[in-house]
């Protein structure tokens, strides 16, 4: 297949917590690279946890290399590490999603372009503390979220999944005209802004090549890939 623009989603795609990316990924990414191929990533991850990726694919020595992150919520120059768009969420919609975590007594987060917002010492937070995240935890008893950046991603999980899919029914009628709801494993669901997606972002890294997507393929497989598949055949 002849393609000039590559995407790659991280997580089930190119490695799998808690391995690194293999030798035979490596070597993969590289010879792409360097048959002049633009690699870049789509990812649901955020900045922070991004960039040990982008460093062992050695993707920041090339130019005109980028990051889709935060399901498209987050578009970074990999070379730079410089912040070139963000699509935010309604503050007031993050501290709903809060609201019903809190009742439905599940862990979630939130996403900002620097910092992650927890409901609960959790798993997620612990992890991403030792990875040197800027977490922080938010105060249920007050009534607003007290962010200073505005909310991109906001993330819930539980190893309960129907407690997720009532999560999703219950809070359908408030989000729908504004934020997506995908399942990213049968154990996480993230919403972000309707105008913002992988498929989205991956246009407008396009757009920073001049290209169209027709030269573009991606490597991915979750419900919060399907954006992408989307994109690509129009």
């Amino acid at each position: 297949m002849n393609y000039d623009l590559l995407f790659l989603d991280v997580d089930g795609t190119l490695k799998q917590e808690p391995y690194h990316i293999s030798e035979k990924n490596k070597e993969a990414v590289m010879n792409a690279c360097h048959a002049g191929k633009k690699v870049s990533i789509a990812t649901g991850r955020n900045k922070g946890l991004i960039l040990n990726t982008v460093r062992e694919l050695q993707l920041a020595d090339y130019t005109n290399s980028y990051t889709v992150a935060l399901n498209g919520a987050h578009i970074i120059d990999n070379c730079t590490g410089d912040t070139l768009r963000t699509v935010p969420i309604s503050t007031h919609l993050a501290l709903q999603l809060f609201l019903k975590a809190y009742e439905l007594d599940v862990s979630c987060h939130v996403y900002t372009e620097n910092l992650i917002c927890f409901n609960y010492s959790d798993f997620h937070y612990d992890w991403y503390k030792k990875l040197g995240c800027d977490c922080r935890l938010v105060d249920m008893g007050c009534s607003e979220l007290g962010l200073d950046e505005a909310p991109l991603k906001f993330f819930v999980t539980s190893q309960d999944c129907e407690k997720l899919n009532t999560f999703k029914k219950e809070m359908h009628t408030a989000t729908m005209h504004s934020l997506n709801a995908e399942f990213s494993s049968p154990y996480t669901l993230e919403y972000t802004s309707i105008h913002a997606s992988k498929g989205l972002g991956m246009e407008y890294v396009c757009g920073l090549f001049g290209k169209s997507p027709s030269p573009a393929i991606t490597a991915d497989e979750g419900e919060n890939d399907i954006s992408i598949k989307k994109y690509l055949l129009l």
